[in-house]
């Protein structure tokens, strides 16, 4: 795969094409955005790039010389990922890369490190990789891929090339799932709609389970009554107990009250992400008034944003279903 063959981030890809044209490759990037959006794919395409054989003609990479094959597979031997071990990244890990620094790539123009989820290195990690920073090489280049960027110390920070991706369109996402996936057009809608502009969610989405899940899930909220506390605990529970699962659940829930309100302020169902639930998004919204429904948009994204936290999950969520209007 080249650039050619990744979907979205145009400008993005316009800019890195550029500078390798310019020959002016930054020592190291700060690649930032939701999960699953596609930043370490654009970070390997980059570094294949950097080192075709092929790269001064063509700006990108041909996939055909042994060096594009090499990083594809992921055996090249001057390309080193990074990963945490645990929950942190830790400094024996950086301090290999200050080792392997210190000779000639063995095969590459530049030797490379993408750093995957750099927010998770600890204080002594961070720090050996801040020296890293301060003393460029010509010959390295550093990737850190990260969907938390503000957690990352702001000497790291300041020291990078920063470029944040944004999500993907809905079309872009569909057509990907339409092209690769072939998927029927309804259901690559549907999916690339709840994806949140992330082609890994919209793959992740497409699971029958995920898909029972989601029916469930609205025909239970669309249940829910204020004056039956059991309901309200039932709708908390249904939504699990990993961060993932809820993250998914709460998404659903968000894409349920957001129709509520077209259907509420605009009428029509051609700009619907659940279309399949019309009737009851419909019968839904003649409950509740405009401000309630934003009022529940609201309290579902900050559930969201309190869980990201490591906050107790349950309470958080039995707290999110008490306050909803239903």
């Amino acid at each position: 795969m080249s650039f050619s063959h990744i979907y979205g981030h145009e400008q993005k890809i316009k800019i890195l094409k550029s500078t390798l044209a310019q020959k002016r490759m930054a020592h190291a990037y700060l690649f930032s955005g939701m999960e699953a959006i596609g930043k370490r794919t654009l970070a390997i395409e980059l570094v294949k790039a950097i080192n075709c054989d092929r790269a001064d003609d063509l700006h990108d990479a041909c996939d055909e010389c042994a060096s594009c094959r090499k990083i594809a597979k992921g055996s090249h031997p001057d390309v080193y990922p990074v990963h945490a071990e645990g929950q942190y990244i830790r400094i024996d890990a950086v301090r290999q890369m200050q080792e392997r620094t210190r000779c000639k790539p063995l095969e590459a123009k530049k030797r490379a490190f993408i750093i995957d989820d750099a927010d998770r290195m600890n204080e002594a990690s961070a720090n050996a990789l801040l020296k890293m920073l301060e003393e460029p090489s010509a010959v390295n280049i550093l990737i850190l891929v990260t969907a938390r960027p503000a957690s990352l110390p702001q000497t790291i920070l300041s020291r990078c090339q920063q470029m944040r991706f944004n999500p993907l369109s809905a079309e872009t996402v569909a057509r990907f799932l339409r092209t690769k996936m072939n998927l029927d057009e309804q259901r690559a809608g549907l999916l690339a709609a709840l994806s949140g502009g992330s082609i890994g969610n919209a793959l992740e989405l497409n699971n029958e389970d995920i898909i029972a899940y989601r029916t469930e899930l609205l025909d239970l909220l669309s249940r829910t009554d204020r004056n039956n506390p059991f309901s309200l605990i039932d709708l908390a529970s249904f939504l699990g107990s990993k961060k993932k699962e809820i993250g998914h659940g709460l998404h659903m829930m968000n894409s349920f009250f957001r129709d509520m309100l077209i259907v509420k302020e605009v009428g029509g169902n051609k700009m619907l992400i659940n279309r399949d639930y019309d009737a009851l998004i419909a019968a839904c919204a003649e409950r509740l008034s405009g401000e309630q429904i934003l009022h529940n948009i609201e309290q579902i994204e900050k559930a969201g944003a309190i869980i990201e936290q490591n906050v107790n999950k349950s309470l958080t969520l039995e707290a999110m279903a008490f306050k909803l209007n239903y």
